[in-house]
């Protein structure tokens, strides 16, 4: 596995592929294994929920998403996980269903480290996507941080970075140097 570099939106050369409409991947196709290893290697590194393959220089319509395992505070002050990581890679995939409600949210990007804004999403959707075996799969009405991520992993692969989502640009600031305020960047 490598650490791969992530393309940023300050940056015109790397504007340029972040602003591609990316091309479908052709499935089954065993190169890939790789570059999903390097992507969530990258993505893990930089703190990330999500990655796009053009955030790492590549046009296609490949994404990687993990959510990270919940915990829950005991009566004895531990804490115990109820619910494990979940990692997601999708190829090719389309949004096929939305709630129609949108609510705001905090968002960030890390083509854009240490930048968030309120972006409206979507409280939900359904995604369909291929897996890397090319086997087609569905996620059904995905909400909260997965339905997030995943609305801004595939704006990335049609050429959408979140800035362009923001109505209200007062909302965009620079949190770099008040991490106890960071929220996940995808």
């Amino acid at each position: 596995m490598a650490q791969r570099r992530i393309f940023r939106i300050d940056h015109p050369e790397d504007k340029k592929v972040l602003k591609t409409n990316c091309r479908p991947v052709k499935l089954p196709d065993r190169t890939l294994k790789q570059l999903v290893a390097d992507m969530f290697e990258t993505m893990e590194a930089a703190n990330g929920v999500g990655l796009a393959a053009p955030q790492v220089g590549l046009p296609i319509q490949l994404c990687i998403i993990e959510i990270p395992p919940e915990y829950e505070q005991q009566e004895d002050g531990t804490e115990v996980e109820v619910a494990p990581s979940e990692r997601y890679v999708l190829c090719n995939p389309k949004i096929v269903k939305t709630s129609g409600e949108e609510i705001m949210r905090d968002e960030g990007c890390l083509s854009l480290p240490g930048w968030f804004g309120q972006v409206p999403r979507q409280t939900w959707v359904t995604v369909e996507y291929q897996e890397l075996s090319g086997k087609t799969r569905r996620l059904r009405k995905a909400d909260g941080l997965l339905g997030w991520a995943l609305q801004h992993e595939i704006d990335h692969l049609q050429g959408i970075v979140f800035t362009e989502r923001i109505r209200d640009l007062n909302t965009l600031r620079d949190l770099t140097n008040e991490p106890e305020e960071i929220p996940a960047s995808a």
